[in-house]
């Protein structure tokens, strides 16, 4: 029994694996930058919120250096935003794969979510690294809490992709639903502003939020006494396991629906 199973997950690796090449070269093949467009586009963000940061006069928090506020926020929601946009339609852009055998209706997502992950951790390396360069002040003091982040950023990003990708099969006009969703949660989540400095009425509101508590926490690894009493790690990963669980039960019952795709 163990040797099956054990068997099973190697060719569910492999299987992974294969997708995971196959989606890069679908998203960087067609581009002349290939794969600068990902560090591009992180860039782009960052610099324009920067921009108007500075001409705002807003200085983060504990003396922590603008680009590196900004990226505790944006990779951590791009990995989220990438992983529930892209998961949503993994299932219906590798619809004709799904006749072969080894090749299970979860594992485009998997794959995405686990590309997106990857290469936008690798662009956050990158873009300190070039933020250190220019003279700018970077200091990781709790590294954990930097992984942890981007880990609770992978499994909401994996929740919500399930969730999007069972609920695009049922319903279509969740394509167009979820990019509305995700733009309000854009300006909510504290990418490009920090909850400490708000009135504690809107520190209730945005509490419920898990992807503040994320980015805040992300943010707690590069400065200490970084606001850790607004932060709910329980709160944030209870959530995301919950939205997991879900999704992945809607996304069993909407199997169903692959008959009118495949």
């Amino acid at each position: 029994m163990a040797v099956t199973l054990l068997d099973g997950f190697k060719v569910q690796k492999r299987v992974v694996w294969a997708l995971m090449l196959r989606e890069t070269k679908t998203l960087f093949g067609k581009h002349k930058l290939g794969y600068l467009w990902a560090v591009i586009n992180a860039s782009f963000q960052v610099g324009v919120f920067w921009f108007i940061r500075e001409v705002a006069g807003a200085q983060p928090p504990h003396g922590m250096s603008t680009p590196v506020f900004l990226l505790g926020g944006f990779i951590p929601w791009l990995i989220f935003n990438n992983g529930v946009t892209d998961g949503m339609n993994a299932i219906w852009a590798n619809r004709t794969l799904l006749t072969y055998p080894q090749l299970f209706p979860l594992d485009p997502l998997i794959a995405r979510v686990l590309l997106q992950s990857a290469m936008q951790t690798v662009v956050f390396a990158i873009l300190l690294c070039t933020a250190w360069g220019m003279g700018q002040h970077v200091e990781i003091v709790t590294p954990h809490a930097i992984f942890i982040s981007l880990l609770l950023a992978l499994l909401l990003g994996f929740g919500g992709g399930a969730m999007c990708s069972a609920l695009n099969l049922m319903w279509p006009t969740t394509s167009q639903l979820v990019p509305m969703l995700m733009r309000l949660l854009f300006f909510t989540s504290g990418l490009f502003f920090t909850i400490v400095d708000l009135p504690s009425s809107l520190r209730a509101i945005l509490y419920y939020n898990p992807l503040t508590h994320m980015i805040e926490y992300m943010r707690s690894g590069f400065v200490t006494d970084y606001g850790e009493h607004y932060i709910s790690l329980s709160y944030a990963f209870t959530f995301a396991l919950i939205l997991l669980v879900f999704g992945l039960l809607l996304e069993r019952y909407a199997r169903r629906y692959l008959d009118r795709m495949v």
